[in-house]
C-alpha cells in the first residue's frame, strides 16, 4: 500500500497523544523535505499527510512509548482490531515491501479514519506552509499535496492519501462524501501516476 500506511501512522498518533503543539526532533532516520529542527506534532502530521513526508512519519512513530516497533506494532493491533487481517506495517512510512493489504480492508481503513477530523482537516489540503528556520533566518517552507490534480478536480474528498515505491506502484486512498454518504476508492499497483490519475476520473 505504499504510504497509504501513513493514515494508519497519523491514526495511531492521535490516538495515544492529542497535544498537537508539542514539539519533537525532526528525524534523520529517513530522508524529508525538511530542514533538520524540531518540529510540532501537528506541523509533523501536516507533512506527513499533505506532503508524504517519510521523516515526519519516522519523527512521530520514534516519539510514541516504546518508540518505533512499539509504534509500529500498535499499527498492526489497531488493524487487527477491525479484523483487518490482511493488513500487514513493517514501517510507519510505507517505505517496505511488508506495508500490504487488500483493497477490501485498506477501504475499512479509509473509512475509520475519516472519524478523525484533524486526518479530514489536513489530507485535502491542497498546500501548506511551516515555518523553519533556515540560516538563522525563520522562513516558510511550502508543500504541495501528492494528490493535488485530483483535489483540484473534485470538492468532495474528504480523506485523500497517495502512495509510491517500485514495488507497490502509484497507489491512492480517497474517502467521499455524496449526498449524505460515505464512499470509499481504493487504487492499487497503476504503472505511471497518469493513469492512477485517469482511472480516478472514470
Amino acid at each position: 500500500m505504499a504510504s497509504i500506511t501513513k493514515i494508519m501512522t497519523a491514526m495511531v498518533t492521535l490516538d495515544w497523544d492529542k497535544d498537537l503543539d508539542r514539539k519533537l526532533p525532526y528525524s534523520r532516520r529517513v530522508a524529508g523535505r525538511l530542514p533538520a529542527q524540531n518540529y510540532s506534532r501537528k506541523d509533523l502530521l501536516k507533512a506527513m499527510l499533505v506532503n508524504s513526508d517519510n521523516a515526519a512519519s519516522e519523527t512521530l512513530a520514534a516519539d510514541s512509548p516504546g518508540e518505533r516497533e512499539a509504534f509500529v506494532a500498535a499499527m498492526n493491533r489497531l488493524a487487527a482490531s477491525w479484523n483487518l487481517y490482511s493488513i500487514r506495517f513493517e514501517d510507519p512510512s510505507g517505505l517496505g515491501a511488508g506495508n500490504v493489504g487488500t483493497a477490501r480492508d485498506i477501504a475499512e481503513m479509509l473509512q475509520a479514519s475519516a472519524s478523525y477530523w484533524l486526518i479530514r482537516e489536513i489530507s485535502v489540503q491542497k498546500q501548506i506552509e511551516i515555518e523553519a528556520k533556515i540560516k538563522q533566518r525563520v522562513r516558510t517552507v511550502n508543500l504541495n499535496n501528492t494528490n493535488t490534480p485530483i483535489l483540484f478536480e473534485f470538492d468532495n474528498i474528504v480523506v485523500s492519501k497517495t502512495g509510491t515505491t517500485s514495488r507497490a506502484g502509484y497507489c491512492l486512498g480517497l474517502v467521499v462524501e455524496q449526498n449524505q454518504r460515505q464512499y470509499v476508492a481504493v487504487f492499487l499497483g497503476h504503472p505511471t501516476k497518469i493513469e492512477r490519475a485517469n482511472n480516478v476520473k472514470n
